[in-house]
């Protein structure tokens, strides 16, 4: 057998596997749990899993090397993915790159052990804890922060990848040890099994470059969405003020009439004509008066923006806002949430094509959450996809850049239909 097997051996051969595939896979994950409760899990199942291969390998070593790496994928995609924040998919490819990664180490350690010490057991252990050690350090301190920045910027373009990176790891395997174990056979095909190995390398390289331009691309295109909708706010701003400042010119410019007008009336005692124009004059001002949706100036401009350009087209809105002055959610959040929603309800109002299209707005602050609820009316069908809506010519970027917003702050949102109305439902956890 290779290298001996001895029950030492066994335990420790064991032991470093598990170790290697639960810390590389840890080292590239948001866990689920607080860091502390997090390894507790991990040493169990690390201990669980130690015991159960060495057992194995004492009492049946042949099938042992046949099968103990697929069984440690189906073990491992179970526990890590239940242990993860991120999407099954995500976690699947992470599980599928260490798999890789750790059989072409394994493999590479063994080689070195026999072909250059003789096959010294104790040279391949010594290997194996050298490159988990030199993996770890390079995972977390160059590897980890891109990795995460693709995961957490991208969330629904993982099962394509997943595929390609499970059945490379399944080819692998498969030719490692059929019809005998790779180590054994002869050096043709070992030296194919090295460049299989290459070739899957250069596919997750090109992966995961793929996958960091998307993010990026995504990232300018967020970038983008939000400084045009921050530019069209300070837009109707500046027209509400400029009508605002002529207003209180001509205001300002009347008033020396209006003053005249009322002095008359009061010199001729004609009390009921006083009242009258005063009514007149009042009702006039109101033209001009701006609607206070809430305390909160943030969502009060937002929302105001968005409710005028909804009633411009027609559409009947309906509001009921109750937020406290204050805040801890960033404003760009805000508008990347309420306004993505109020754009898409006022597109779908529109696309309806009712006379009586509908907005109703119920946003309320309580118990350290902040709910927001939007309905509009829209057409019977509208397509979904991994629950979120997806327009004809494929996924808005404003509901993908809704889902990334609200995940910033571990919150929840949910799109549906109901009668033909489009429900938006998100819940924000406010920040202390």
């Amino acid at each position: 057998m290779i290298l001996g097997i001895t029950p030492l051996l066994s335990i420790l051969r064991n032991l470093i596997e598990v170790v290697a595939y639960s810390v590389l896979f840890l080292s590239l994950d948001k866990p689920k749990f607080s860091w502390k409760k997090t390894i507790w899990y991990y040493i169990g199942f690390i201990f669980i899993v130690t015991i159960i291969g060495t057992v194995w390998v004492i009492l049946e070593p042949v099938s042992y090397l046949k099968y103990c790496t697929m069984v440690l994928f189906f073990q491992s995609a179970v526990f890590f993915s239940l242990m993860s924040q991120d999407t099954f998919l995500q976690s699947l490819y992470k599980i599928a790159l260490q798999m890789f990664i750790l059989l072409f180490l394994l493999y590479m350690g063994i080689w070195i052990a026999i072909y250059f010490f003789n096959g010294n057991p104790w040279v391949d252990i010594g290997i194996r804890i050298g490159y988990i050690t030199i993996g770890t350090i390079l995972s977390c301190r160059w590897i980890r922060k891109p990795f995460r920045k693709i995961v957490d910027g991208l969330k629904f373009q993982w099962k394509g990848i997943c595929m390609i990176a499970v059945a490379g790891d399944f080819l692998i395997l498969f030719y490692a040890t059929r019809p005998t174990h790779i180590i054994i056979r002869t050096s043709t095909e070992q030296r194919m099994f090295l460049g299989t190995c290459i070739l899957l390398l250069v596919t997750h390289v090109v992966m995961l470059g793929t996958l960091y331009q998307m993010q990026k691309e995504m990232a300018d295109r967020q970038e983008m969405e939000l400084t045009a909708m921050s530019n069209e706010m300070l837009k109707r701003e500046l027209e509400w003020m400029q009508e605002h400042v002529k207003e209180a010119n001509r205001t300002q410019h009347d008033i020396r009439h209006h003053n005249l007008m009322i002095i008359e009336y009061v010199k001729r005692g004609e009390r009921t004509a006083l009242l009258d124009y005063l009514e007149e004059y009042e009702q006039e001002c109101m033209k001009y008066h701006s609607i206070k949706i809430c305390e909160n100036v943030v969502i009060d401009h937002i929302l105001g923006i968005y409710i005028e350009k909804a009633k411009q087209k027609g559409i009947q809105v309906i509001f009921e806002v109750n937020v406290k002055k204050e805040i801890k959610i960033r404003e760009t959040d805000f508008i990347v949430i309420l306004g993505n929603v109020m754009e898409n309800a006022i597109y779908g109002c529109e696309e309806s094509g009712s006379s009586q299209a509908k907005i109703t707005i119920w946003i309320q602050q309580k118990s350290g959450k902040l709910a927001i609820r939007i309905e509009n009316t829209c057409l019977s069908q509208v397509l979904f996809e991994n629950g979120l809506p997806v327009r004809k010519n494929g996924r808005g970027i404003g509901v993908i850049s809704i889902v990334h917003s609200v995940e910033k702050y571990k919150g929840d949102v949910d799109f549906q239909i109901n009668q033909g109305l489009f429900i938006v439902q998100i819940l924000l956890p406010i920040l202390k």
